[in-house]
């Protein structure tokens, strides 16, 4: 057999084993089930879904997203204006996670959309009321949302804000009954709490809105030195409620005026003397052009020196020349304070024999006038007149132990060694005021 047969006898083989393989395929393909597509689902950002199709609350998926959604935040809120920012900002957060944000942005008078969390300034209850209506008859999620926003708030506020909003439930109880051409008979109203309507009657109800708001507003943005000082040197205090009262500018879409001068005035007005350097260097840097700073960055780099120097433990520290004054003036007082003690006799305690003895004894109280003896006997016994005892004027002339007062007298001898100390004490006084004079010359620019 040639190598031309036995190539073609290989190929006969090779051939005859590709069918039988195909063959088998074939028959396991009739066999087997088909495989299961698995469809993909749709692309959501939140727990929602996508759309605006109504949840099933009676499902479990829709349970969990009813109590997720309106679960109550950990803190509730009291109602103050500070607090309200968060506040909305929390509100806003939680509509993001749960598909809530349309329900949350209205059209004004002008037809432009608006967060009603950051710019309700610009929008009135009628505004509102009619982006209610709208969703409010349909039965879509923007309608379940509106209920989730109402549990939300009625359970994130405190008692007592949840009983001043109650009395204000006209204005966020809408009629979503459909609308009829002029002429014809209107239907029954079908009233609806709305929670964005409830919403923006909180929001009014806290911020107190007046037509002298924005002007109230920008006078404490114009003497931020003045909230310095109310806010005791404390930066971050500072820095928040300049945020809070730009914020809500925004949000009656007020431009915002130049800040930085009004800035620097607030932070040099600060009582920690290494701040205010640090504010003076920066201000000075700004103005010749060195440094290029918008005010929320001079913001930024002030409320991070002053958690430095907290941190530190250098906060509002007395310099070097302060604590020089202070300890040179106590010494004055110091020594004011003996100067007095010791040229006014104390008063003496009222002798045991005198007790009960009624006005026995009450001649010893009363000194001589000028003229009169200065030395008397009483019941056989001898007593001396002695300027220096308090109460008790008249004293023996020679006491028990056989002393002369005149010449033994104690308090005498006391008086008159701080009268000495005091004619000491007064050119050392002297000395401390001109030294304290000097020192005080020196302050804080001088000594960066």
């Amino acid at each position: 057999m040639d190598a031309q047969q036995i190539r073609t006898m290989v190929e006969a083989a090779v051939q005859a084993a590709v069918a039988a393989a195909l063959q088998d395929q074939n028959v396991l393909d009739a066999i087997r089930p088909p495989a299961v597509v698995v469809p993909q689902a749709p692309f959501a950002v939140n727990p929602a879904g996508a759309g605006n199709n109504a949840w099933d609350f009676t499902s479990s998926t829709g349970i969990k997203i009813f109590i997720a959604s309106t679960a109550p935040f950990t803190l509730p809120y009291d109602g103050n204006l500070p607090g309200l920012r968060d506040f909305l900002r929390k509100i806003w957060q939680r509509a993001e996670s749960y598909g809530w944000t349309a329900i949350l942005v209205v059209a004004d008078a002008s037809a432009t959309p608006r967060n009603l969390t950051v710019q309700h300034g610009c929008l009135v209850l009628e505004d509102v009321q009619a982006h209610a209506i709208a969703y409010l008859r349909l039965q879509q999620r923007e309608h379940q949302a509106s209920s989730c926003l109402r549990k939300l708030l009625l359970g994130s506020i405190t008692p007592k804000l949840a009983n001043r909003l109650s009395s204000r439930e006209e204005k966020y109880t809408v009629n979503t009954a459909a609308a009829v051409a002029p002429g014809v008979a209107a239907p029954a109203p079908i009233m609806i709490q709305d929670g964005t309507c409830m919403l923006y009657e909180l929001i009014k109800m806290v911020s107190v809105e007046t037509k002298a708001t924005v002007s109230i507003i920008l006078k404490k943005l114009n003497n931020l030195d003045v909230l310095m000082e109310k806010c005791k040197s404390n930066v971050e205090e500072f820095n928040t409620i300049v945020d809070d009262l730009v914020a809500q500018l925004d949000a009656r879409s007020v431009t915002t005026p130049p800040m930085m001068e009004n800035l620097f005035e607030g932070y040099s007005n600060c009582a920690d003397p290494k701040f205010a350097r640090y504010i003076y260097m920066k201000q000075e840097a700004y103005e010749d052009g060195t440094i290029q700073l918008q005010y929320p960055a001079l913001m930024k780099v002030a409320l991070e020196r002053y958690k430095v120097l907290v941190d530190k433990n250098q906060w509002l520290q007395k310099t070097e020349e302060q604590l020089e004054i202070i300890a040179l003036k106590a010494q004055v007082v110091s020594l004011t304070a003996s100067k007095q003690t010791s040229g006014t006799p104390s008063k003496a305690t009222p002798r045991k024999d005198q007790k009960g003895q009624g006005d026995k004894f009450a001649w010893k109280l009363v000194a001589p006038k000028q003229g009169e003896a200065q030395e008397k006997t009483v019941n056989g016994k001898a007593y001396v007149y002695c300027p220096y005892h308090d109460t008790t004027k008249w004293v023996l002339e020679v006491n028990d132990k056989g002393v002369n007062h005149r010449t033994g007298c104690t308090k005498m001898k006391e008086a008159k060694a701080a009268e000495a100390a005091a004619g000491q004490g007064d050119a050392t006084e002297a000395a401390l005021a001109g030294a304290i004079e000097d020192v005080g010359t020196a302050t804080v620019d001088d000594n960066p």
